[in-house]
């Protein structure tokens, strides 16, 4: 749940906080969301949309919610919104943009845990290349290998490092 909270939070966020116009209403929304998005995971049904669709919709349904049910002041407040800078990403844009770039740290943290697992001299091969675009003529006069030899173990290599991948 932990996970899933740290992937969606921007997005929901940023959902109800463009209805209801308060931050401090938005978290308090935020945090019903979650209670119902827990409480009714069951009810979700992959034909119906994505996870993150159902999940906008109930915290934009608990928004809406919200706004027709208080007598509280009118939700007019749109400080915060004026806060984003026009000539930069909007909010969204800049939520994807974090989002993007953790997912990439996160990748890039997984391929490097996946080459570690490798026997050095097969992560060796991989790295000459993948990374340093050698050829497999090249890597077989350097190493003495027949270039069969090469072709293989660079094939094994990529299959360990796809179920390395797979496990995590």
């Amino acid at each position: 749940f932990a996970e899933l909270y740290t992937a969606t939070k921007g997005k929901l966020f940023l959902t109800v906080l463009l209805i209801v116009r308060r931050w401090d209403l938005a978290e308090e929304v935020i945090q019903d969301v979650y209670v119902r998005i827990w409480l009714n995971a069951n009810s979700y049904r992959s034909s119906s949309g994505s996870p993150m669709t159902w999940m906008i919709t109930i915290a934009r349904n608990l928004a809406i919610d919200l706004i027709r049910m208080t007598a509280r002041e009118s939700y007019s407040d749109d400080s915060v919104l004026r806060e984003i800078p026009s000539d930069g990403l909007t909010a969204v844009e800049a939520i994807e943009a974090v989002e993007d770039h953790r997912t990439s740290l996160k990748h890039q943290q997984n391929m490097q845990s996946a080459l570690q697992s490798l026997d050095p001299m097969r992560r060796d091969l991989v790295i000459a290349a993948y990374i340093h675009g050698e050829s497999r003529e090249q890597i077989s006069k350097r190493t003495g290998v027949p270039v069969n030899t090469v072709k293989t173990w660079i094939r094994r290599a990529l299959l360990e490092v796809a179920a390395f991948l797979r496990n995590m």
